[in-house]
């Protein structure tokens, strides 16, 4: 039983008398009854209005609505962008091309689009949890990063990659290339992450064979660190995954989902859950 299943579940019952949450509760197995039992409950009150999804459009990165407005013709397509927030709308408008609708959207036209675009994101059947409602963790905080931050704190988490592997270049001049394509931020990292003992090792990055353009080690460290942190996120709800990517470009959010499947031993995904959250507790960088 998911975390947020079983939460959804504990407020349903809770709002039963203790006869009738008695004879539900019995048509569950003990082990499941028991998993229920350490589940914790909703910090608020769990109102069902609260449960829309509808606020998705404005939280979701613009690019993953690329796809479904490219299978609707130059009219629709004006007419679903009339129907965003200027923020997601204007980039679209720029990208599809085309312009947004002039004549004003009735509220039902509005609403109707605009569940269009949601079943797209989350399908028919709408399931997602409310990110006001996730079970709580330490890693839920990266949901309040903008998406700037976020791909910052990506690129940081590569650094204890490039610690373990730079103690091993003993070139002087491909040190002093690296160093140089380091923001001032990832430098600082860097320094840090190097003086501690990396808890789990990954497969070498090869910068003894990089070919010492900026472009292919910014991509490089770039996966690496969306490599760290979908193992981080492997460990948690699915539904905060999914919102992280979706802060993201459609590019990296897929790439990050992909990551964050891929099977890992526990103690490696608690390790990479601290490095997230050792970056989130100090947001100096």
């Amino acid at each position: 039983m998911r975390s947020s299943v079983g939460m959804i579940l504990n407020a349903f019952l809770s709002r039963q008398d203790a006869a009738k949450r008695e004879r539900l509760l019995s048509l569950l197995s003990e082990k499941e009854k028991s998993k229920l039992s350490q589940i914790p409950s909703f910090e608020e009150g769990a109102a069902i209005k609260r449960f829309s999804n509808e606020p998705l459009l404005e939280r979701v990165h613009w690019s993953w609505f690329l796809p479904t407005l490219k299978s609707y013709s130059l009219k629709e397509q004006e007419l679903f962008l009339a129907s965003l927030n200027e923020s997601s709308a204007t980039p679209l408008m720029e990208l599809v091309p085309c312009k947004i609708a002039k004549e004003p959207l009735t509220p039902i036209g509005k609403s109707y689009l605009r569940q269009v675009l949601l079943d797209s994101l989350v399908g028919p059947h709408d399931r997602l949890i409310p990110a006001d409602f996730l079970p709580p963790s330490p890693l839920n905080n990266l949901l309040k990063l903008s998406k700037k931050k976020l791909i910052l704190l990506i690129d940081l988490l590569s650094m204890h990659d490039v610690a373990s592997e730079v103690k091993q270049i003993v070139e002087t001049k491909i040190l002093k290339k690296l160093y140089s394509f380091l923001s001032e931020a990832q430098k600082k990292f860097l320094k840090h992450a190097a003086a501690k003992p990396e808890p789990f090792s990954l497969p070498k990055i090869g910068l003894d064979r990089w070919d010492g353009t900026e472009e292919s080690l910014r991509h490089v460290l770039h996966r690496r660190g969306l490599n760290r942190l979908g193992i981080a996120l492997s460990g948690q709800e699915s539904a905060l995954t999914w919102y992280v990517c979706h802060q993201l470009d459609i590019g990296r959010g897929n790439a990050l989902f992909k990551m964050s499947m891929k099977e890992s031993v526990s103690s490696v995904i608690d390790a990479a859950a601290r490095q997230v959250e050792e970056l989130l507790e100090n947001e100096s960088w």
